[in-house]
């Protein structure tokens, strides 16, 4: 990006008058701040001469849709992120403040956005048969690792690049912040401004997979490992377990999926391998009770959040009957819809349905009874027999990642495909975000 400047890259906008106020001088110093690679927010800081609510109105030359940013509460000091701000667009801005029951504004100034760097992934929008209003949150599995925000026309409007390769976990929280797994020990909250809300230490817990924020907790898998002493070939298997954690960090909880099921056992029904149980998703149902996606076991599972005991299994050989169309392999990204329904990504299986879908359903855990409610097939050229997500939006559209195939799809309840933007980067999940605070 090119400032509208000569000599100076982040600074600018010394000392001008509110309009409302005469020759009243009470902003002073300023200045425009912006990361030189990393980040795509612009920042505002300027002070006034006494403390009060501010906030900035801002908007392209082009538009009539003016931005406002969130508001700086009583300060004398205030920095003002800017957020969904287009490349090498032009941008004007007004200060708005509020004391002692007066309002002002402060006049008129504007800037020029620079590029983006080349490093972000590229985005070919095949089909584009649907806009939205919202936006699609991606994280990207390189090095260096790069989460972003996208419009319905495929454009970036927010960024943040990583000094090394991010962690895959990521996960939304609202519209104002997201929970990242910067490394395999390390939980961040971050707001889309760019402010880290905490940080979690876990230590020698390492976390895989997923995270999420549930009632102000923080909730992650961990690998969890059963010797197998009298076995020459294989000399241990890698479980899992769930780890809760307090905002200050302490340890709340731990599960552990070998003090319920003993693999050396003759009741043992799963596959002696080294990855031996390979979760990948977990999630609360209404209970409170957290659901496990297995992925070596074609199987969901939900467990008890206060004493670890197995609910049910879902899946093949599990506690509810199937058909041959309710079966799912693979499967990731388990979740409540709302108070009755689940969904899941059914990867599918090269060997036996090379073909991916969104399955939703509902469940009678008394009588272990499976309802299929929905079952949204991609096209089999999007098969992704690893990785992937769907989630609902707008009440009727489900975003998929078709991670394998390095798509972002949007399809209706029948599947059809409205939306299909392919990238040079893959992403292991896609988040929607209505709105961004």
């Amino acid at each position: 990006m090119k400032l509208n400047r000569s000599p100076y890259f982040l600074l600018f906008f010394l000392i001008f008058y509110l309009i409302s106020c005469g020759k009243k001088n009470i902003y002073n110093d300023v200045n425009l701040k912006t990361s030189y690679y990393n980040y795509s927010n612009y920042n505002i800081k300027f002070s006034t001469e006494v403390k009060g609510d501010s906030y900035i109105s801002y908007w392209t030359l082009d538009s009539d849709t003016i931005f406002n940013s969130l508001i700086s509460k009583n300060k004398k000091v205030h920095d003002i992120s800017l957020l969904l701000l287009k490349p090498s667009v032009k941008y004007s801005f007004t200060i708005n403040t509020t004391y002692n029951n007066s309002n002002y504004t402060s006049k008129l100034f504007s800037f020029t956005t620079r590029d983006f760097p080349e490093i972000l992934p590229s985005f070919d929008l095949e089909i584009n048969n649907y806009e939205f209003d919202g936006y699609i949150f991606l994280r990207t599995q390189t090095n260096p690792g790069i989460q972003l925000l996208i419009d319905s026309k495929a454009r970036p409007i927010w960024y943040s690049i990583a000094d090394s390769t991010l962690s895959r976990p990521f996960n939304t929280i609202n519209s104002s912040s997201y929970i990242s797994l910067s490394k395999e020990n390390l939980i961040h909250e971050i707001s889309f401004t760019g402010d880290t809300i905490l940080s979690i230490d876990t230590k020698e817990n390492i976390l895989h997979h997923d995270i999420l924020k549930y009632e102000n907790k923080y909730i992650g898998l961990t690998y969890k490992y059963f010797e197998l002493k009298n076995d020459t070939k294989i000399s241990s298997l890698k479980g899992d377990g769930i780890v809760i954690y307090d905002s200050i960090g302490n340890l709340l909880w731990e599960w552990n999926i070998f003090d319920f099921i003993n693999p050396k056992h003759s009741s043992n029904e799963y596959l002696i391998q080294e990855d031996w149980s390979h979760a990948n998703a977990i999630s609360v149902d209404n209970d409170g009770n957290f659901l496990l996606s297995f992925r070596s076991f074609n199987q969901v599972w939900k467990v008890n959040s206060t004493n670890g005991n197995i609910i049910w299994k879902l899946g093949i050989n599990g506690d509810f009957k199937l058909s041959n169309e309710d079966i799912f392999y693979q499967q990731h990204a388990i979740h409540k819809i709302d108070e009755e329904k689940y969904m899941l990504f059914d990867n599918g299986d090269s060997k036996i349905r090379k073909s991916s879908r969104a399955l939703i359903f509902s469940l009678d855990e008394s009588k272990k009874e499976f309802n299929l409610i929905n079952s949204v097939f991609l096209p089999d050229d999007l098969f992704s027999f690893k990785q992937g997500s769907v989630y609902l939006f707008n009440n009727d559209k489900l975003l998929f990642a078709s991670t394998v195939n390095s798509r972002v799809v949007v399809t209706n309840m029948k599947g059809k495909v409205l939306w299909n933007l392919k990238s040079d980067n893959s992403f292991y999940r896609a988040y929607y975000l209505d709105k961004l605070l």
